[in-house]
């Protein structure tokens, strides 16, 4: 049997990561074997994180989300663990913004996922979505540091024609570690799987979020 595989976009992106059924892949950086985010625990106490980054079955950071699309990450599976990173998130007329605060480094500040292709939904990732297939598209947000200078961008993929049904991409500043980019990706899934559960389900007969996709040819 197949495991999952690494997928390439057309981006100059150097950090990559899409979803793989309810899990997701790191598909930059690569490595070899590339590292999964998968389920920290099957079944989880409240101190658990809810998910980890692992490579052959090793930790190498997990996260703890807080149900309002914040992400903090750490070193290993306790909450004692080395703090790498949180995402705090934030919105503006229902329209998120991602703060990455480091322990050891200023922190960024996106601004708002602007819509760049596809869909007939909002000109932003938006709480104020109508019905869950007006999210699909292409969104890009600026990552600024302190002074307000931009040092990179995050950026998310979501549609049926993608290679994936959701793919999260960056150009990440100098010093921000991929494993925090995990973090900002994780926080962006929840605020996706937010606004598809408070919207109008245009599917009939399923759960209404998309995880499988059938990328076209081109």
């Amino acid at each position: 049997m197949r495991g999952p595989e690494v997928i390439s976009i057309d981006s100059d992106a150097t950090f990559v990561m899409h979803m793989e059924h309810r899990e997701f892949l790191v598909d930059r950086p690569l490595y070899r074997p590339p590292e999964m985010v998968e389920p920290a625990e099957w079944l989880r106490t409240f101190d658990d994180p809810t998910w980890a980054l692992r490579r052959e079955g090793d930790t190498v950071a997990a996260y703890w989300l807080d149900g309002n699309a914040g992400t903090v990450a750490r070193a290993g599976m306790q909450q004692s663990s080395h703090l790498l990173g949180a995402i705090r998130p934030s919105w503006k007329d229902n329209e998120i913004r991602l703060r990455i605060e480091r322990p050891d480094a200023e922190p960024l500040q996106s601004d708002v996922f602007t819509r760049l292709t596809g869909g007939g939904g909002t000109p932003a990732l938006s709480r104020n979505i109508q019905a869950n297939i007006d999210i699909r598209g292409r969104y890009r947000a600026s990552l600024r540091d302190a002074t307000g200078k931009e040092v990179g961008w995050l950026g998310l993929r979501i549609g049926p024609y993608e290679l994936a049904p959701r793919i999260f991409e960056g150009v990440l500043p100098a010093g921000l570690s991929p494993d925090i980019a995990v973090a900002a990706a994780l926080s962006l899934n929840s605020e996706i799987d937010w606004i598809e559960a408070h919207t109008l389900n245009v599917y009939q007969g399923n759960t209404g979020q998309l995880m499988q996709s059938f990328p076209m040819n081109k």
